[in-house]
This record gives structure tokens, C-alpha cells and sequence, in this order.
């Protein structure tokens, strides 16, 4: 039968997910992850962040990577375990970084914003310069060096802002926020034409309509 596995409460409900990817089509009609994202509610839209990141971890590691041997559930865990050479094998997180850098504004004006579009994906969206973390690397470090591979520039007074769960760019991905000012207030953003197509500053007074609205909110 399906494999059912508990993934939190809604209101205080509990909630289930199953890899239903064969399930026959009197269940529904099916629509991608990456559409549904932006438009679900939270609590819903974490919930079913955590309920794709579990049952794709579940789907992709069913195998020991050492010795080959089916793996088995940890009890009470979100981690699977190798009956033949226990290796244990937690659910792994995509940590990335996500940076709202800003300049003074002309001659008095309000403070101006950095933003970017992509050249894949919704590419109509303006966006804050993101990424994912290296291996080794501290989170400042990650935003200091995709802001200098994505525009080019140098940031001064980096800062943590808050974290979500952000299965957008991927399952198992956790996004922080961080604010930063750029170092050089002339200097313009430069880009390769291949990750992104364009990057420009807009007074924080002056928004593009076709701006991402779902970026971090503030840890309490």
C-alpha cells in the first residue's frame, strides 16, 4: 500500500505525506510544486515544503551509499540507518543565503535597493541576490561571495536578518536573510548574462510591482 509518513500538525491535526508520483488520477488534479509554492497559505505552504522535502529524501535514499544494503527507518527520527554496516543517514538541509543589499539614495533621497532577475525561472520577478552555502563556509562568507560572483560588488556591515524552510529552490532548503550595504555607494552591479539577466538599484520608496514577496520574516 502507500507509504504514509507523518510530517507535523496542522492546528494541532496531525499531517501525513506519501510519494503518490503512480497514484491513478481519480485523486486530483496535479499541479507542480513550483506553482503551488507561491500561492499557498501558511501554516500550509511549510507544511507542504517539509511534506516534498520528506518524501524525496525518502525516495532518493533507500540504499546504503557504502555497502549497498536497503537502509531502515530510525525510529522517532527523520533519518534512515544500515542494518549491514550502520551508517546512519540523517535527512540532509540545503542551507542558502539570501541578501537584501542597500546604498544611500542622490543628494538626500531615500536609501536604494539591489535587486536581480534571473534568466530562468519566473524571469518577469525581480529578486534579492541568493545562493546556496559551500561546504566549509560560514553564512557571511556565502553572502559576501555570491554578491561579488552574481554583481560584482563588495558589502560591507553584514547582518542576519532571519531563516525559512524555502523548498522554492529546492527540497530540504533553508534560506537566511541577511541585510547588507555595499561598499562602494558608486559602484554599479555587474552581470554575466547567464544566472542573471539584469541587476539595478531601486529606491526603497519606488518597488517594482514584479518584486518575489515571500522572502524571510524576522526571527523572534
Amino acid at each position: 500500500g502507500t507509504d504514509w509518513v507523518p510530517v507535523g500538525t496542522l492546528d494541532g491535526v496531525p499531517a501525513w505525506a506519501a510519494d503518490v508520483a503512480e497514484a491513478a488520477e481519480s485523486w486530483g488534479r496535479w499541479r507542480s510544486w513550483r506553482s503551488l509554492a507561491a500561492e499557498l497559505p501558511e501554516p500550509y505552504a511549510t507544511a507542504a515544503g517539509r511534506a516534498l522535502a520528506v518524501v524525496t529524501w525518502r525516495r532518493t535514499h533507500r540504499w546504503c551509499g557504502a555497502c549497498r544494503a536497503e537502509l531502515a527507518d530510525v525510529p522517532g527520527e527523520t533519518a534512515r540507518r544500515c542494518p549491514g554496516c550502520d551508517l546512519y543517514v540523517p535527512m540532509p538541509l540545503s542551507a542558502a543565503v539570501l541578501t537584501a543589499i542597500t546604498r544611500p539614495g542622490p543628494t538626500g533621497g531615500p536609501d536604494e535597493l539591489l535587486l536581480v532577475r534571473h534568466a530562468y525561472g519566473p524571469t518577469e520577478l525581480w529578486a534579492l541576490v541568493a545562493g546556496f552555502v559551500e561546504a566549509g563556509e560560514t553564512l557571511e562568507a556565502a553572502v559576501r561571495r555570491e554578491v561579488g560572483e552574481e554583481v560584482g560588488l563588495a558589502v560591507d556591515r553584514v547582518a542576519y536578518f532571519g531563516s525559512q524552510p524555502w523548498a522554492m529552490s529546492g527540497p530540504g532548503t533553508l534560506l537566511t536573510g541577511f541585510t547588507a550595504t555595499a561598499a562602494d555607494p558608486s559602484a554599479e552591479p555587474v552581470v554575466d548574462g547567464r544566472e542573471l539577466v539584469e541587476a539595478r538599484w531601486f529606491p526603497l520608496d519606488a518597488l517594482p510591482a514584479e518584486l518575489r514577496r515571500r522572502t524571510p520574516s524576522r526571527a523572534g
